[in-house]
């Protein structure tokens, strides 16, 4: 017992150890501040969904020759299909897909296209 106390242990004092945790609480602040900059910056799953099932729903369109408006309902999500003449072209079409959800508008895509006449 004598030897422990002759031995004087090495410690941090309390002001130390407060200025420690405030710097390590001011990296976590900054951190999550560019973690939230950089996730609200990105595209929602949900978004980047529509985008490409709004894709799918053209190129069906044109391969079906698909030119009737439609409404669709995919994974709680609302596709709109309008199809409209394109103004001054007889053989061209407008599509326009919106997709909604909980009315909100996640996005709208349009792609003029070649009405061709089927030669049944």
């Amino acid at each position: 017992m004598a030897g422990l106390k002759d031995k004087k242990l090495q410690a941090s004092t309390l002001v130390e150890v407060l200025i420690a945790m405030v710097i390590i609480m001011a990296v976590f602040v900054v951190a999550m501040a560019i973690y939230t900059r950089v996730t609200g910056s990105g595209y929602a799953l949900s978004s980047t969904r529509s985008q490409l099932q709004m894709q799918q729903i053209i190129r069906e369109s044109i391969s079906s020759r698909d030119w009737q408006e439609q409404q669709v309902e995919v994974d709680s999500i609302v596709y709109q299909k309008t199809v409209t003449a394109y103004p001054g072209y007889d053989d061209l079409v407008v599509i326009e897909v919106k997709a909604t959800q909980n009315d909100q508008v996640l996005g709208k895509l349009r792609q003029v296209v070649r009405k061709e006449e089927n030669n049944e």
